[in-house]
């Protein structure tokens, strides 16, 4: 009772405190501040290239038909094309993948599927692996605030903001429509994939899908061992996963839309463990459930007020399995149980054409529970707002934005850890100097704040209560420029360079033990300096034949400053390389369209010390992808080729797990 009663204050209390955070789904026409609201407009969130120019902060898209043209096999391989974007993949299909932007944690990056994040509260961190990028329609990556400022509180309360949009239906043909598609490829891969969209009203349609998915992972690896030099097979390596997932889509009046989702996710993995010189063998088992239903409602009003409405209800299930004479009667099984409980309501106010205001409340209780020994049942009520105000002319946009965060820490078991409160202010701009010249120069500041984990407070001996909330302070400068024109060979360019800075006070950095315990410490002071760039280009060759080139690169210094007499003062943060980039090169053409891809990083250090014995090689993988769609007997077909790392470069992403050498992956599509 008392838990409820704090939390209705902590809602009085900062009831006009708010923030709102502001994340590129605009175009240069607006129609949330414009007068006249079109539905369509502000429901449905396509890529396009104008927005990455336009934007106060820095914004990178992918749509489906590029990562189809980059020849992107999943997720994490789609994020590795984005600048100031650290991903930890421990090899193998479906092997866990987490995302890192500017070495601030993956804790520090939201991932909202279809705009409603996605939370862990036990890790904190969201393992991409989960999600398929078969029923992906888009992914946009926004790095501090940017110009929607229509969100739920929770999407911008992390220094970034990943979205995964998924598929919607199309009946533009006919009322129903149904794709199948089968992927197989090296090391066991199999992986069907299943998809049905009806319309089932006029206002009233649906889309059902599912896939699964195996693979063995016994790739080969070379074990070098001072001089001795072995071929080893990466065993315990299996995985097996089920994935559904059911969405609705209404619009149950003229200015209104409702949209639901009910996911199902079933995994279970063989965890390889580290390789450490001649000991490959481990006995580690992950299984993994998680369901959430998700329900978006959005209307808006001809007196300029718009209103979005979020729930959603959140289990998952991890056991994790060990087997040795350390453990009582020879084995290990932990299981853990979470829950969430979230609501959200964003009210949006347009009175003039240049001026937009926003107000977003967001409250979540979670709680877990688990057999460990530490026998902890924490829990958390979270409460978020923001207040957010535009101005925006052709030349010239500013957002401001205040986020107001409360914690309430509690534990049913034990000693539960504090609570925690602030003000998080964020400003940006974008200035457009000269009228006829895509050109664009932006600035932005952000200050956010991360509370640790459960993991990191509570469980096994290396969570503590004691963990202070992480500080980051993020300013941003950068310089976009875009240019377009159809009839020339030339058809299209955008050139993008951001210089930042990100101050972490406590910095929680996570350093991996094995695949599932983690290593938390609590870093005073760290700095981030960083340059991103990017490009986009496409050539005309001639009719019906286009280049497409796009590139990025980062640079990242990212130190700890903690303690002058440190041994690792100013060494480079666990994991983060000072060079990094991606590149790819397109060819579109009638018969058959070829892409080439690489990506890359430098040297890494797997701990805090900046020492021979922790340090990681630098690495380039590249591969190539053949792709071909044709119609047969009134039917739609696509076929794929995907040769990844075909130069078999032996490299790890995480230090002692090695990833895989040269593999083939086969795509066949059929749409009816």
């Amino acid at each position: 009772m008392m838990g409820r009663i704090k939390v209705w204050l902590g809602c009085i209390g900062f009831f006009g405190v708010g923030v709102f955070r502001l994340s590129a789904q605009t175009v240069s026409n607006d129609t949330i501040v414009s007068k006249v609201h079109r539905l369509d407009e502000v429901t449905v969130s396509a890529s396009s290239p104008v927005r990455n120019v336009t934007s106060t902060a820095p914004i990178q898209m992918l749509s489906r038909k590029q990562l189809e043209q980059q020849g992107v096999t999943d997720l994490a391989d789609a994020l590795r094309r984005f600048s100031g974007v650290n991903v930890k993949d421990y090899g193998g299909a479906g092997g866990m993948k987490t995302v890192s932007v500017r070495s601030l944690g993956s804790q520090h990056t939201a991932v909202a599927y279809d705009g409603i994040t996605v939370t862990d509260c036990q890790s904190g961190q969201v393992d991409l692996s989960r999600f398929s990028l078969d029923n992906i329609r888009s992914l946009s990556l926004a790095i501090g605030d940017n110009d929607d400022i229509f969100l739920p509180a929770r999407t911008v309360a992390s220094a970034a903001s990943l979205r995964l949009q998924t598929l919607m239906p199309d009946f533009s043909e006919k009322s129903a429509r149904l794709q199948a598609e089968l992927k197989t490829g090296s090391f066991g891969l199999v992986n069907p994939f299943l998809r049905y969209d009806r319309r089932l009203a006029e206002k009233v349609s649906m889309s059902v899908s599912g896939d699964f998915m195996r693979a063995d992972n016994l790739y080969p690896f070379t074990l070098v061992n001072g001089k001795y030099v072995t071929e080893e097979r990466r065993d315990n390596n299996y995985i097996e996963t089920y994935r559904g997932e059911w969405n609705i889509y209404a619009k149950p009046g003229e200015h209104s839309v409702l949209n639901g989702k009910v996911y199902y996710y079933d995994s279970f993995r063989e965890l390889p463990g580290p390789v450490i010189l001649y000991n490959n063998t481990s006995e580690e088992e992950l299984n993994e459930r998680n369901f959430f239903s998700q329900l978006h409602y959005m209307t808006y009003w001809e007196n300029n007020f718009s209103l979005q409405v979020n729930g959603k209800f959140n289990w998952a299930y991890s056991r994790y399995h060990d087997e040795g004479t350390e453990f009582p009667g020879g084995e290990m099984n932990n299981i853990y149980h979470q829950r969430e409980y979230y609501g959200s309501a964003a009210l949006l106010y347009t009175p003039w054409d240049t001026w937009a205001f926003s107000y977003a409340a967001d409250y979540s209780y979670n709680n877990l529970s688990t057999n460990a020994a530490s026998g902890v049942k924490p829990y958390r009520h979270t409460v978020l707002q923001t207040l957010t105000a535009r101005y925006r002319t052709p030349q010239i946009t500013v957002t401001a934005l205040m986020l107001g965060s409360i914690y309430m820490n509690g534990a049913k078991i034990g000693e539960s850890a504090g609570d925690a409160r602030r003000l998080s202010p964020s400003v940006s701009l974008s200035w457009k100097p000269w009228g006829s010249k895509d050109l664009y120069l932006r600035a932005s500041y952000k200050d956010i704040f991360r509370v640790a984990t459960f993991t990191e407070n509570y469980f096994d001996r290396w969570g503590s209560r004691d963990l202070k909330p992480e500080v980051a302070r993020q300013y941003n400068v950068g310089i976009t420029l875009g240019h377009t024109a159809a009839s020339s060979w030339l058809t299209a360019a955008h050139f993008s360079v951001d210089g930042y800075y990100n101050y972490v006070k406590n910095k929680i950095v996570a350093v991996p033990y094995n695949m599932f315990f983690w290593t938390m410490l609590n870093l005073g002071h760290v700095d981030i300096f960083g340059v991103d760039a990017n490009a986009d280009i496409t050539f005309r060759l001639a009719s019906r034949h286009q280049l497409l080139a796009s590139a990025s690169y980062t640079y990242q210094y990212a130190v700890d400053k903690t303690d002058p007499s440190s041994v690792y003062y100013k060494d480079q943060i666990p994991y983060t390389p000072a060079h990094s980039g991606a590149f790819s090169l397109a060819w579109e053409n009638p018969y058959c369209n070829a892409s080439f891809h690489a990506t890359g990083v430098s040297k890494r250090y797997s701990s805090v010390q900046n020492i021979v014995e922790n340090e990681l090689e630098g690495y380039m993988e590249c591969g190539v992808s053949l792709y071909r769609s044709f119609r047969l007997k009134g039917i739609d077909c696509s076929l794929r080729g995907d040769i990844q790392n075909i130069g078999n470069k032996q490299y790890s992403i995480v230090k002692s797990y090695p990833m895989p050498g040269r593999s083939y992956k086969l795509t066949l599509k059929i749409s009816i």
